[in-house]
């Protein structure tokens, strides 16, 4: 008799341990899942349909002031430096189609008036 006793409390401890665990797994799942939705609901609010979390969020001061420079050649070097870049800045900001056809139509003007010259001369 005492074996079967034991058996049944046996089951008994077995059956209860099992449902536990599988609750803390349950409850463990269920933070796990609602921070995942909390995080992507943040994401899709302040990241995706407004910029508040942009605008909230102060831009960090990068620009190094320097007040006095050390020698003349420095001096020349950056002068020298920036007008390379605006002349790169001016080249890159032409319209290559729109100039290409705007001296395309010039150059047809001009070889019409040329022709209708050599043809009243003759």
């Amino acid at each position: 008799m005492g074996g079967r006793i034991h058996g049944f409390l046996g089951g008994v401890l077995l059956t209860s341990a099992l449902t536990y665990y599988t609750g803390q797994m349950f409850q463990r799942n269920q933070q796990f899942i609602s921070h995942s939705l909390q995080q992507s609901n943040n994401i899709i609010n302040n990241r995706i349909l407004s910029d508040s979390e942009y605008r909230n969020t102060a831009i960090p001061n990068n620009h190094i002031v320097i007040k006095e420079r050390s020698d003349f050649t420095e001096t020349c070097k950056d002068i020298w430096n920036e007008e390379i870049i605006k002349m790169v800045n001016w080249v890159y900001g032409i319209n290559w189609y729109k100039l290409g056809l705007k001296l395309d139509d010039e150059a047809n003007k001009i070889t019409d008036k040329i022709a209708e010259q050599l043809a009243n001369k003759k």
